[in-house]
């Protein structure tokens, strides 16, 4: 008596990206980032930039971002596109994070 071959199935490569999970205001920074650069690169960007200044995506707070995105955003980013690029990607940032701060902090 013959036994059965067993079918190896392939594993497919889909489309999925994984993503880093955070809080709200990392969630919307990552939002914006990704209108300019996939997801993954967006995550990978944010995330090196957030951990130059000692923050992580679960705990960051306005105060991270917003030293995150004036000093250490724009290096990450030159890493997956050209410099002006990453220069305007980081005045798009710095702009919504502007916003950000007027809605907590009404004048």
């Amino acid at each position: 008596m013959e036994t059965p071959r067993r079918i190896r199935r392939r594993r497919r490569t889909t489309g999925f990206a994984p993503r880093i999970k955070g809080n709200a205001l990392w969630t919307r920074c990552l939002e914006e980032l990704e209108k300019e650069l996939s997801p993954r690169r967006s995550g990978e960007s944010l995330f090196t930039a957030l951990a130059q200044v000692g923050a992580t995506p679960e705990t960051v707070t306005l105060g991270h971002l917003v030293r995150a995105v004036d000093l250490t955003l724009e290096p990450a980013l030159q890493q997956h596109c050209e410099p002006e690029e990453a220069k305007e990607i980081t005045q798009g940032l710095q702009r919504l994070l502007d916003e950000l701060a007027s809605s907590f902090f009404p004048a």
